[in-house]
């Protein structure tokens, strides 16, 4: 089972709020090896460290037991040992005992020669299977499926059964210490639970000390403490961490890990040894673990299937595959030595001259005990750069202790990022008790950044006059002063930009550019630092207007006021300029956008002229775009549209001349005198007033009068008045003024002729 904790590089994140984490710097140096096994099946397996020898059953089926070197190698067959089963060592190493279940038998081998030396029969019907020895005395468990017993045989080979008064489910599983001691426990399988019962073992005397259903539903292997006082028992459908005391079968603390799996052994200095699709080594008390091995995909930990080396040097597992076969040897070197790993962090973006704090922080799988601050052992760390290739070594890095989430403490470096160059840290952690040796190296980018530019320039300059653009180039660090600051300047003369020359930048980022611009309008300096050997380049533009004189340009009509489809003559005047004779005229009847009448240079007197078709009030501009001297201008003239006003009088029954003018007779008989009046063009909104003059005391008066009256959608409006009203044989007049609407009017307003009429009493002979 693998602990689950935060991550160092998270710690140091939180310590020293860095956002760049560098991945684990330790290689495995532990590294496992599997060897295939040249067995169908696998049942037990016991470890004789002074011999050199692996002593491997492979159960029902086989006919010998495998013999191989501690390396997996060299492989034998003690023959003439079919089905064994359990197995176990002598107190004094000599003898291998081996359970055979279908021959009702234990077999003695000595583990010097490999031969069988002695074959004790526990009975028909017993088939003993699992083996223990303790006070002494070689302990087996026996039986079948609903019944079960322990068993003994003593050092005159004398076999005796029923050891346990109680009766058994099934032959109980025997385990004790991993060195001589007088501690037996057994345990069998009863539905869901397991049963377990602890002994004294005194020569070949059982004396009962606890009995106990414990909450394991998948009993398949366990183990008895170094010192005797704890059980641990695995499950793969029920892993806990639960220890059992021998005296009494209560819970009595924790393991370090999770009992997971099918197996566990424990190591003569108390190490434990579980795992499943794993081997993991661990501690019997604390948190974490020592060495974890990852089985192939398919291959699963076998019952019994863990054993150490008596020195602790190696621990031994065997895996299979799902059916029970193929079983491979693995070999974990060192167990009891966990790796660490090495993680560094630091600011990102790392600029030259930039302050950092470089922080490593080591991990292991193997939790600090209580009351230690920081992983035991040293940690140098040495730093390169260009200006010590071979590095230096940190005299005094900044100690963190372990917190809430840096569980091994850390090591910070403060300092300022090179100039130019590289940038590494090596780390080298010495390893200490539990704790492996690591190594790490470090290369931390330094990458190059831009500074920033700022300009001053004045907004406005005359022509011709010297101006100069100031700047200043700020880096957030210490810096080297190196590159330069390349100037183009944009104008009208030159609109894609040319070169105007390279300025030096100051110790203090300062640097100025003088010019004496001989075009007028907008004048662009776009000034580029090159960056150098260090830095990024940066490039910031200031705009300066220079001053152009302004051109003289007018622009006319050959009229104010145009009757609807005249054609104006429209002439633009330009005086003096410098490199632009060109003028463009626009038109903009009233309600309309305006548009380009016509473009083009003027004559040698000056002049552009352009002919325009009258249609409603107009106004015509002249632009002149500028030049490198002389600044755009534009000027408007207006020309009015002069409606046509269209009369005619009703009924008159003649005419007569009075002097020159000739009148509209009327007879008051006919009652109504009628006026009407049409507008040529006209809008809707405009309106008609009606004047009528009297001429008395040699001068017209004015007699009545209508105001702004709406026309008719034709444009026509009718006038009358009664004849009544008019004194008999006097001299009358009458007109109309047409206004056009007030807003957005299209044309201007204009007057009628008079019309002259007289009015003679009765009707006409």
């Amino acid at each position: 089972m693998k602990l689950a904790r935060f991550s160092p590089p998270t710690a140091a994140a939180l310590l020293v709020g860095l956002t760049t984490v560098i991945g684990p710097g330790a290689v495995d140096s532990y590294a496992a090896s599997d060897v295939p096994l040249p067995i169908a099946h696998f049942s037990h397996m016991v470890v004789d460290g002074p011999h050199g020898h692996l002593f491997i059953s492979g159960g029902a089926g086989t006919d010998g037991i495998l013999v191989t070197d501690l390396d997996g190698g060299n492989p034998t067959m003690i023959s003439g040992e079919p089905g064994a089963t359990g197995l176990a060592l002598s107190d004094d190493g000599s003898a291998l005992y081996a359970a055979l279940p279908d021959q009702d038998a234990i077999a003695a081998i000595s583990t010097e020669k490999l031969t069988e030396s002695a074959r004790y029969g526990t009975g028909a019907g017993t088939h003993p299977d699992s083996l223990a020895v303790a006070g002494g005395t070689l302990w087996f468990g026996y039986g079948t499926a609903g019944a079960g017993g322990i068993g003994s045989v003593d050092g005159a080979g004398t076999v005796t059964v029923r050891q346990d008064s109680a009766s058994w489910a099934a032959a109980p599983l025997l385990a004790t210490t991993p060195t001589p001691s007088g501690v037996l426990v057994a345990a069998a399988q009863t539905g869901d639970t397991s049963a377990f019962v602890t002994y004294r073992a005194e020569g070949s005397a059982l004396t009962r000390q606890a009995a106990k259903a414990l909450p394991v539903p998948d009993l398949s292997d366990f183990a008895v403490t170094a010192d005797g006082l704890h059980l641990a028992v695995p499950s793969v459908q029920d892993p806990t961490v639960n220890r059992y005391r021998t005296s009494d079968l209560a819970v009595d603390g924790r393991f370090a890990m999770p009992l997971y799996g099918k197996a566990v052994a424990v190591a003569p200095d108390g190490t434990m040894a579980s795992g499943y699709r794993d081997f993991e080594t661990f501690p019997e008390t604390g948190d974490g673990e020592y060495t974890e091995h990852d089985l192939a995909w398919g291959m699963n930990s076998a019952a019994h299937d863990l054993a150490w080396a008596p020195d602790e040097s190696r621990v031994y597992g065997v895996a299979v595959d799902a059916p029970g076969g193929t079983p491979t040897l693995h070999i974990s070197p060192d167990p009891e030595t966990a790796l660490v790993r090495l993680f560094g962090s630091w600011t990102t973006a790392l600029a030259p001259g930039e302050a950092y704090s470089f922080v490593v922080a080591p991990d292991s799988n193997l939790s600090l005990g209580a009351g230690e601050p920081l992983l035991p052992g040293t940690v140098r760390i040495t730093r390169y750069d260009d200006a010590d290739p071979d590095g230096v070594l940190v005299p005094d890095p900044t100690v963190i202790a372990k917190g809430p989430a840096d569980f091994f403490g850390s090591y910070r470096v403060d300092g300022t990022a090179p100039l130019t160059g590289r940038l590494s840290f090596h780390v080298d952690y010495s390893g200490s008790g539990h704790y492996g040796p690591a190594g790490r190296t470090f290369d931390i980018p330094v990458a190059k950044y831009a500074p920033t530019m700022t300009l001053s320039a004045p907004s406005s300059a005359d022509r011709a006059a010297p101006l100069t653009v100031t700047g200043h180039l700020t880096w957030p660090h210490a810096h080297v002063t190196t590159g330069a600051v390349h100037v183009v300047k944009t104008d009208l003369a030159h609109p894609s930009g040319y070169s105007v020359g390279t300025v030096p930048v100051a110790a203090d980022g300062g640097f100025a550019f003088h010019d004496t611009p001989q075009v007028g309008g907008a004048n662009t300096y776009a000034f580029t630092y090159d960056g150098g050997t260090s830095y990024l380049p940066v490039t910031a533009s200031a705009k300066v207007q220079v001053s152009r004189a302004t051109p003289t340009l007018s622009v006319t009509t050959d009229a104010k006021s145009y009757h609807s489809g005249a054609t104006a003559k429209v002439t633009a005047h330009l005086g003096t300029t410098y490199n632009s004779r060109s003028v463009t005229l626009y038109d903009q009847p009233a309600g309309t956008s305006r548009t380009q009448l016509k473009s083009g240079k003027v004559d040698a007197q000056g002049n552009l002229v352009a002919y325009y078709k009258i249609t409603r009030n107009t106004v015509f501009s002249a632009a002149f775009a500028g030049d490198y001297r002389y600044a755009p201008r534009t000027v408007t003239t207006s020309a009015t549209l002069t409606p046509t006003v269209r009369t005619e009088m009703q009924w008159p029954l003649s005419t007569t001349r009075i002097g020159s003018t000739t009148y509209q007779v009327f007879y008051k008989s006919e009652v109504n005198m009628g006026f009407n009046l049409q507008v040529t063009p006209h809008q809707p909104g405009g309106c008609m007033s009606v004047y009528v003059e009297h001429y008395y005391s040699g001068a017209w008066h004015q007699a009545t009068s209508q105001s702004c009256v709406p026309l008719y959608s034709d444009g026509w409006y009718g006038y009358s008045r009664a004849l009544k009203l008019f004194a008999s044989n006097d001299h009358y007049r009458i007109r109309g003024h047409y206004t056009p609407p007030a807003k957005g009017a299209q044309t201007g307003n204009t007057w009628s002729q008079w019309t002259y009429l007289t009015v003679r009493p009765g009707s006409p002979s």
